[in-house]
């Protein structure tokens, strides 16, 4: 297996549709041409707009084209509130046989059960694995931002080529806004088929939640059960910091403006938890 990034090549997934393009994905586009080998193409996966491309540098892929499979499971879902958050699921105590259903005491919010939300970002990457030939395959959430100039060293230890994912940890579900998939591993392939069976088979229905970090994290822990490694891009980071990105060795050339951050364009200075000198960081909290 190549374990030099010379000889392991990239490239990188993200979807959006019209109005995130606007709001945030344009910078995110226009920061990673600017920061982001030429040698590493950006698939920009698109909903109702037609974004600019840069020959060999991005390339656009209409996601409802690509992916008859998602329109097909929402098709499948579309009139029903369970699979869009709006109905929550009962808690239930297990007595033997017996399934008693509870009320649920803890109120969350209704994003974890939103299965046909998330199912965009998922097939993007799905149809991203089944059709690039590149080693490694990076999936970036397109509210982010890159301020910072990315090489080669920096992609090779986000992605030890001994694992199968690479991602950041954290206790209740991973943060996969940005989560590099080796597609040269044996068990890759194998994680991505049983992450596309959640959706294509509805196995989301027998976990307890439905979007994608959690669904990535049932099939991350098989892949874990049958010896397969994966390497935590934060180093622990996400037991500390829920905002774990900016916390992780990935602050040191891009931001994620995750939830109600995207409105702000920025991370705010108090996710910060560690000591960081980059000038973007040090701006942010000068103008905190």
């Amino acid at each position: 297996m190549p374990s030099s990034a010379e000889q392991r090549s990239f490239a990188v997934v993200t979807t959006c549709h019209a109005a995130g393009y606007r709001d945030y994905g344009q910078v995110m586009v226009e920061t990673y041409l600017r920061h982001w080998p030429q040698q590493v193409p950006l698939l920009l996966y698109h909903e109702s707009f037609d974004p600019p491309v840069s020959p060999g540098r991005v390339f656009a892929r209409d996601l409802v084209e690509s992916s008859p499979e998602l329109m097909a499971f929402k098709a499948r879902h579309r009139d029903d509130p369970r699979a869009h958050g709006d109905l929550l699921p009962r808690r239930r105590l297990r007595l033997g046989p017996l399934s008693i259903p509870l009320p649920m005491r803890i109120r969350k919010a209704k994003y974890r059960w939103d299965a046909v939300r998330f199912a965009h970002k998922a097939y993007a990457i799905f149809d991203a694995a089944r059709r690039t030939d590149a080693d490694l395959l990076i999936w970036i959430d397109a509210d982010t931002r890159f301020f910072a100039d990315v090489d080669f060293a920096e992609l090779a230890a986000l992605s030890p080529p001994e694992s199968a994912v690479s991602c950041l940890r954290r206790p209740q579900h991973s943060e996969c806004g940005f989560v590099v998939y080796n597609l040269r591993h044996p068990e890759t392939r194998r994680l991505l088929q049983e992450f596309e069976a959640m959706y294509s088979r509805d196995l989301f229905w027998r976990e307890r939640e439905y979007h994608d970090s959690y669904l990535f994290d049932v099939v991350r822990r098989r892949a874990e059960a049958r010896g397969a490694q994966v390497h935590d891009i934060g180093e622990g980071a996400g037991w500390k910091a829920s905002h774990v990105l900016i916390n992780s060795r990935l602050g040191r050339f891009m931001d994620h403006m995750k939830g109600d951050r995207k409105s702000e364009g920025k991370s705010r200075a108090g996710d910060l938890l560690v000591q960081r000198d980059e000038e973007y960081w040090k701006q942010q909290q000068q103008q905190s």
